[in-house]
């Protein structure tokens, strides 16, 4: 199974590149960035329905990938041990309850075009899934928001959250029973 972020990027690349950003590497860290940018504003977005500050976010997500990817003990645990990260980031945002002041850089222009776009699409199409996934409590909202991701089976759902994966499995059911609760109410509206 291809775990890598992006299409024709094989594993063994991607663990090289993990190897070399442990050592420092610039190019390989830009490069580890670069393949996780799209993905990681799409986390940061459904996390916290925020898409005034994702570019905030996944910098502060990034400057921390870089400054702790030394400690990472298993280049194959990279992917939840990154998603964590965004997590807690996400988490600590949310705690704050105030807006960031512009700090960092702007990501790169060809990923805010897509993440603009696909932004854009989500919003008109989804309207209704989105204010439903927001009344969710947090641990299920979080967790459906991850198992969208088609190339995230079971297995990897349980590494990312730290639990089992038949806890996995009662857990997204009983999210997607609640979400379907939810917009259900909101139709009858």
């Amino acid at each position: 199974m291809d775990r890598s972020p992006c299409a024709g990027t094989a594993p063994l690349r991607l663990e090289e590149l993990i190897l070399r950003g442990r050592s420092g590497d610039r190019p390989a860290l830009t490069e580890l960035i670069r393949l996780y940018q799209t993905r990681m504003a799409r986390f940061v977005i459904g996390q916290t329905a925020d898409e005034n500050h994702f570019e905030d976010l996944c910098q502060a997500i990034f400057v921390k990938m870089v400054l702790a990817l030394p400690n990472l003990r298993a280049a194959d645990r990279f992917e939840p041990w990154l998603f964590q990260i965004a997590r807690n980031i996400c988490r600590d945002h949310l705690r704050a309850g105030r807006g960031w002041r512009r700090l960092f850089a702007p990501l790169d222009p060809d990923c805010e075009n897509v993440v603009g776009e696909t932004t854009a699409v989500q919003s008109n199409e989804a309207g209704d899934l989105g204010r439903g996934l927001a009344q969710l409590p947090s641990e299920q909202r979080r967790l459906l928001e991850l198992s969208l991701d088609s190339k995230r089976s079971h297995e990897e759902l349980a590494a990312m959250t730290g639990t089992t994966i038949s806890s996995v499995k009662s857990r997204l059911f009983r999210a997607r029973e609640n979400l379907r609760g939810i917009l259900l109410a909101g139709n009858r509206k």
